[in-house]
């Protein structure tokens, strides 16, 4: 059995997929996924279904609805079963949009952070430090037991938090740098570029991992975007890890394949954007990327207006005291969570910090967490999951707990951000 993906990201997204594969019964007819974007990544939140309304039956009775749901990995192993539970159904058009009464079903499925039944991708054991994503191939079967009708067969799954991004490939030599980028609306005025690096978890080719693994799409919500006053993204994905020194190992000495790579694709999409402000360069990241984000601001300390790594893995013992010295006049705000099991703060984010303000750097900040909780739903993550605060902009403490200010004002993490200028 064939399926037919479409992708609001495109044919690079359209790769992001699950992949299909002919296990479902023959003679079922076809559904639709949504796939939105929590703190914890990326769930199949709902699923649309076409009904032929002409008959008696009641296809908004939710009790009559059964989702099951199979997922496998990429060499066909069952990574999960079960049935997914429908909160509501309502009628829609092909694309779940209810305020349209088209010939569809949408049917609301419930998601969690810790329902992988629900997740579109799987941390891959046999990728580079067992850390990557892959894609599973979920096979999902919805049955009507009122009527006896069956959607065994996946039509296209719909990426609505991710449609504002576009996306595309730089190449450097050998080396290509695929990314997803947000732009403005052009009113005639300089605006910022905000640089956002992800953790080793979304690296790969598949630009839908970046997009759709972490809640990087509130950096183009209203409330952010009004903050910078319309601000550009930028969101490159390495093929490995940032922290890749290029013999397919994890550095041990700060070193990484990717630097200057990385930095000509900055360059390279500032200069082909005449409307970005070259003294409000902002860059940030998580993990992986917050080491690659104190990285660039090591060897390019002149580029950027402000850095704000997030349980940053780079080790303060990698770091000279020159290099600190030049680093001292970025203003940087840190984050990370004391209970971090994964990014020792006391080998990273603490002692870089403390090294700065020794070196009479005058604008850096700390916000510590001793726990995460998603601000939404409430439940627990893990402690390196510091980046569920940065990304909601919750950030305004300093490392003495006090509140961060600018002018006087108290300021969140984006507000003080967007007050720097080089």
């Amino acid at each position: 059995m064939k399926k037919m993906y479409l992708s609001a990201l495109g044919m690079a997204a359209a790769l992001s997929l699950c992949a299909s594969a002919a296990f479902a019964e023959e003679g079922g007819g076809t559904y639709s996924l949504i796939q939105n974007v929590y703190g914890w990544g990326s769930s199949y939140s709902k699923a649309i279904i076409p009904v032929d309304f002409s008959t008696e039956a009641d296809y908004m009775d939710t009790d009559s609805y059964i989702v099951s749901v199979e997922r496998y990995d990429t060499r066909e192993t069952l990574l999960g079963a079960g049935e997914r539970a429908v909160t509501a159904a309502y009628r829609s058009d092909a694309e779940g949009k209810c305020d349209v009464a088209g010939d569809y079903v949408t049917l609301d499925m419930a998601v969690t952070a810790d329902l992988a039944l629900a997740s579109p991708y799987y941390t891959d054991p046999d990728s580079f430090s067992s850390a990557l994503k892959s894609w599973a191939d979920c096979q999902y079967t919805i049955t009507n037991t009122q009527t006896g009708e069956s959607w065994d067969e996946l039509n296209t799954v719909y990426h609505p938090d991710e449609a504002l991004f576009q996306d595309a490939v730089f190449t450097e030599g050998e080396t290509d740098v695929p990314y997803a980028f947000y732009e403005p609306e052009d009113d005639g005025e300089a605006h910022p570029l905000v640089v956002w690096l992800h953790g080793a978890g979304s690296g790969g080719t598949d630009i839908g991992f970046v997009t759709g693994g972490m809640k990087v799409t509130n950096f183009v919500t209203d409330e952010v975007q009004d903050i910078f006053g319309g601000a550009y993204i930028l969101m490159p994905q390495c093929e490995t890890v940032w922290m890749d020194n290029g013999n397919g190992e994890m550095t041990t000495d700060g070193n990484s394949m990717y630097t200057t790579t990385l930095k000509a694709l900055i360059d390279s999409f500032t200069a082909e954007r005449a409307v970005i402000d070259p003294n409000r360069i902002y860059l940030g990241g998580c993990s992986n990327g917050g080491y690659m984000t104190v990285k660039l601001a090591i060897e390019y300390p002149d580029t950027f207006a402000a850095i704000f790594p997030v349980c940053e893995a780079y080790k303060s013992e990698w770091i000279t005291d020159e290099e600190v010295a030049a680093i001292a006049s970025v203003p940087t705000w840190f984050v990370h969570c004391t209970a971090d099991p994964l990014v020792d703060i006391n080998e990273t984010a603490i002692p870089l910090y403390e090294r700065l303000q020794a070196a009479g750097a005058d604008n850096v900040h700390f916000t510590k967490y001793e726990e995460i909780f998603d601000p939404e739903y409430g439940n627990p993550y893990g402690g390196h999951f510091a980046w569920i605060y940065s990304l909601e902009n919750m950030c305004t403490t300093d490392y003495d707990g006090k509140p961060v200010t600018v002018d006087g004002s108290e300021v969140n993490l984006y507000q003080w951000v967007a007050a720097q200028s080089r």
